[in-house]
């Protein structure tokens, strides 16, 4: 393997690892906050060029499917803000009970049993 190997399969992984989480973290919360529709439009453009440039100019079969493939995941981006719509994701909290720690619980419990105590 030569340097510009190396260096374009880290970019390769760099570009896709970077656009996964954010999709994932849309459909997860069902909602596009935060998220740029013109951002991820200049990504499509800007994947969708290069892949250009990488069949074309310099024949990377390879380079141009990891930007094909970004291309296809910024659409997929821009489909799902725009699905979505930009609404704030939905706060639930779990009852006192289901806390991680139960911290708030275990007090209630100690201040009920030392009133209880106390008569």
């Amino acid at each position: 393997m030569t340097l510009i190997t190396i260096l374009s399969a880290a970019g390769m992984a760099l570009g896709l690892g970077g656009i996964v989480p954010q999709i994932i973290r849309m459909v997860r919360a069902r909602s596009g906050a935060g998220q740029s529709p013109a951002g991820w439009a200049m990504c499509l453009a800007a994947n969708s060029a290069m892949a250009y440039v990488n069949i074309t100019a310099f024949g990377a079969l390879v380079l141009a499917a990891s930007n094909l493939l970004a291309a296809l995941l910024a659409g997929v981006a821009v489909a799902l803000i725009l699905t979505l719509g930009r609404r704030p994701a939905p706060l639930s909290l779990p009852p006192l009970e289901q806390l991680r720690t139960q911290e708030l619980t275990i007090l209630r419990e100690a201040v009920t049993t030392a009133e209880l105590a106390r008569r």
